[in-house]
């Protein structure tokens, strides 16, 4: 596998490409890029059939072991990879330690081990026990085990043992790595550390940027869950543009969990190049439709967010968007949707994935054009004064 960035900055927008799978050699990704969300390997809500009608193109799935580590004992007994497993063998992965839509546990630290959160409990994984994980999926892309339990509010003794543990960890996962005949095709990343602490994050960054890794992922920001939509970039900016910078330009560099699009424009603005899907499937599980991409003197929608619970969608029988070409604003209407969601039906879930997914990846192919016509500027103003007005409202 190979990525090639368009810029030789490392703090900056930029246009890159990932290529060169090994399962998939015809396969081309182009970044800035929206990791598609999944449970089970599965987009949540949605039939492998539907997920095909919302998009033609080449997905990279992002895939939990949270939600995958019942699987293990199948996998190895099918002897199989994961995404034959799941019957998505089309699709590239990338396997991540946590699920992004669920807040984690704070400490129940162990110097050996890391816990995991399943639907079945705490599983305390080290990097041998992660390792055997890892040669039975054989993912295409996943990040070494690591300690991302931090976030604004970690002490210095907490992100110190954080940053620690990772590099070390670091080190068992790729040597598994590069003596594994099962591992050839995939492709390992390393987690910066450091929590909200510059040293720490210059430490972090100096164990791991002279590895032979495609890239690294950026953790330690937040616990994962529907809170990080809150989070401001003027909280994280600081810390991620040190960290891009530090970074060698030639890698990539990933910022998973529900970041809101502003805060999604920012980070690509500091070099980020991968993102995850979790905020739309967020919003669907509050009943909401994205609309920010809207101009509402076109489609008549103000707010960036549609929530079917409010009772003034009762009777209002246009679309989401009159502008969107998904499935959902095709064939339906906003009072019906309010009538699905009043009522509980499973369908409600199925038609705001649909429009939802849809939205975040138009909004990915918007910002990769907006870069490529310099245009990325003018692009974060009008998001921006979208956000503005909705608030206004």
């Amino acid at each position: 596998m190979k990525f090639n960035s368009h810029s030789a900055k490392s703090c900056s927008a930029r246009i890159g490409t990932l290529s060169e799978f090994q399962r998939n050699p015809d396969l081309t990704f182009e970044t800035p890029l929206a990791l598609v969300y999944t449970k089970g390997g599965s987009v949540p809500h949605l039939t492998k059939d539907v997920f095909q009608m919302i998009t033609t193109d080449p997905q990279l799935l992002s895939v939990s072991l949270t939600s995958t580590l019942s699987m293990l004992e199948s996998i190895k007994y099918c002897n199989v990879n994961f995404a034959e497993f799941v019957g998505m063998k089309e699709y590239l992965n990338f396997l991540t330690f946590h699920d992004p839509c669920y807040a984690i546990p704070s400490g129940y630290h162990q110097t050996d081990f890391i816990p995991l959160w399943t639907r079945n409990g705490k599983y305390m994984l080290t990097p041998n026990k992660y390792m055997d994980i890892i040669e039975a999926f054989k993912p295409d892309m996943y990040v070494a085990l690591h300690d991302g339990d931090t976030n604004v509010n970690s002490s210095k003794k907490r992100v110190s043992k954080a940053v620690q543990r990772t590099g070390t960890f670091f080190e068992q996962c790729l040597a598994r790595h590069l003596a594994s005949d099962a591992l050839k095709s995939s492709e390992i990343l390393g987690a910066i550390e450091g929590g909200y602490d510059i040293e720490a994050r210059t430490l972090s960054i100096n164990l791991l940027k002279d590895k032979p890794v495609i890239g690294y992922i950026i953790d330690g920001l937040h616990n994962n869950g529907p809170d990080v939509r809150n989070i401001s970039t003027d909280q994280i900016k600081q810390v991620v543009a040190h960290t891009a910078n530090l970074l060698p330009p030639e890698k990539l560099k990933v910022s998973t969990g529900c970041w809101n699009p502003l805060v999604v424009l920012d980070l690509v603005e500091l070099g980020v190049d991968i993102f995850d899907t979790s905020y739309p499937y967020i919003a669907t599980e509050n009943s909401e439709a994205l609309t920010f991409l809207c101009d509402h003197n076109v489609c008549n929608n103000i707010e960036c967010v549609i929530s079917f619970t409010e009772d003034r969608y009762r009777e209002d029988f246009s679309p989401i968007c009159s502008q969107c070409e998904c499935l959902a604003c095709k064939n339906h209407t906003r009072a019906y949707l309010h009538h699905l969601c009043h009522t509980r039906e499973m369908l409600s879930m199925v038609l705001l994935m649909i429009h939802n997914v849809h939205q975040y990846l138009e909004f990915f192919k918007l910002i990769r054009e907006s870069i490529k016509n310099d245009t990325l500027q003018q692009f974060r103003k009008k998001i921006n004064l979208k956000y503005k007005q909705a608030n206004n409202s």
